[in-house]
């Protein structure tokens, strides 16, 4: 019965290969290929946050550094057991709370360390939208309610109603589906292969007036880099290295995963590689309305925008209680929360009443939320998974420094 097992098994394995394979040649989606070499074969369901070297990737170059302060009671200050076995319970690879200027928190996990570099993921998206109102405030970006057609030949077509500002709220009413698991799936897709431009550029579309509906969409951020490489005359590699991570005295140089090629465009999305502490910089830049150390690195009307829930509909007919300008914003709190999230649990948290900051890092959630069902119209209706935990986790911390 056994040797029968195993040969029927090997058999149905070896019909899935061969279907799996039909199905690629098929469609074409030749990406899944390299999707599989980085994920299945290497046992993980999906990318992690250590796939720096799994693509061709641009440097941000860091300037004069800015070291952290540190509080003097740095490495003493505690959190309770449960607590840190809800951190190591989701796989947690760093958690850091930043108290006005000075770092009052840090702990790493497993083979990451202060200066071990992590895949932002999703929170890439925010730092594309900040770069987007560093153009507008430099004049090489009119204005966010101009037709994205101006930048990009694709949109002057059907899609020529749609407005940069409909692609920061990601109410673009274009096609796309969301989902890391899926190896079918554009953001799949959009993260493996290499026609990068064709994918986010060259939707259909499935809602005929922009500007309304709120959809969680990896493609229209991927739209927002190419106009601002347009904007710019650059790559968004290094306007981020000029505009933000040298002027915030970033400690390290960060890289952007490329979509191909040492030329080719970065993968805007997501794939932006740095320390948490210099992650945790762009959660004090938020907290200061684009300030930095008496520098208006970017305008406080445009910050206050991007921290501001768009008026639009999510799908299931409900108001959008959750996102501004490509930028998370929780509201079950009494003061004001917003946040960069990404895949896995990435975050940077900041809580500008209580002057903190918090950085996780990581690879593993809450069961109850996975991230692949932001995407869906209830997803966040109400739970916000393991955000209140670290926000209760920060102002402990705070409390034990003597903030009120």
């Amino acid at each position: 019965m056994i040797k029968k097992f195993f040969k029927w098994f090997f058999i149905l394995l070896l019909l899935a290969i061969i279907g799996v394979n039909i199905a690629i040649v098929v469609t074409g989606r030749y990406y899944i290929y390299k999707g599989i070499a980085n994920t299945y074969l290497r046992g993980h369901i999906r990318p992690t946050i250590y796939d720096l070297e799994v693509f061709n990737n641009r440097k941000v170059e860091a300037g004069t550094p800015q070291p952290w302060a540190e509080h003097k009671n740095l490495g003493r200050l505690t959190i309770s057991k449960e607590e840190q076995e809800l951190l190591e319970r989701l796989n947690t690879a760093s958690f850091l709370v930043a108290y006005r200027d000075t770092i009052i928190f840090e702990q790493y996990w497993g083979d990451h360390g202060v200066n071990v570099l992590g895949n932002s993921f999703s929170m890439a998206k925010s730092v594309v939208s900040i770069l987007i109102g560093v153009a507008l405030d430099e004049g090489k970006i009119k204005s966010i309610d101009e037709p994205v057609a101006n930048y990009l030949p694709e949109f002057d077509d059907e899609k020529k109603n749609i407005t940069i500002r409909h692609v920061l709220t990601m109410s673009t009413g274009l096609s796309w589906s969301e989902s890391y698991i899926s190896p079918f799936c554009d953001v799949a897709e959009l993260y493996y292969d290499s026609d990068d431009r064709d994918l986010a550029c060259n939707r259909r579309i499935v809602e005929e007036v922009p500007g309304e509906t709120w959809r969680y969409k990896s493609g229209d951020t991927q739209v927002l880099m190419l106009i601002l490489a347009v904007a710019t005359g650059t790559t968004v590699s290094d306007y981020a290295s000029e505009k933000l991570w040298k002027k915030m005295g970033a400690e390290s140089d960060a890289w952007w995963s490329l979509a191909d090629g040492e030329e080719s465009t970065e993968k805007a999305f997501c794939c932006l590689y740095a320390t948490s502490r210099d992650f945790i910089r762009l959660g004090k830049l938020v907290n200061n309305r684009g300030n930095w150390n008496g520098e208006q690195l970017v305008s406080k009307k445009y910050m206050d925008e991007f921290c501001t829930l768009a008026p639009l509909t999510k799908a299931n007919g409900k108001p959008n209680n959750v996102y501004g300008f490509q930028y998370w914003i929780y509201t079950g709190m009494p003061y004001e929360v917003t946040y960069f999230r990404g895949m896995s649990g990435q975050y940077i948290i900041s809580i500008p009443e209580k002057e903190l900051v918090i950085v996780r890092s990581g690879n593993g959630t809450d069961p109850n939320w996975e991230n692949t069902e932001e995407i869906k119209d209830d997803a966040l209706e109400g739970h916000y998974g393991e955000l209140p935990e670290y926000i209760e986790i920060a102002m402990s911390l705070r409390g034990q420094v003597g903030g009120k």
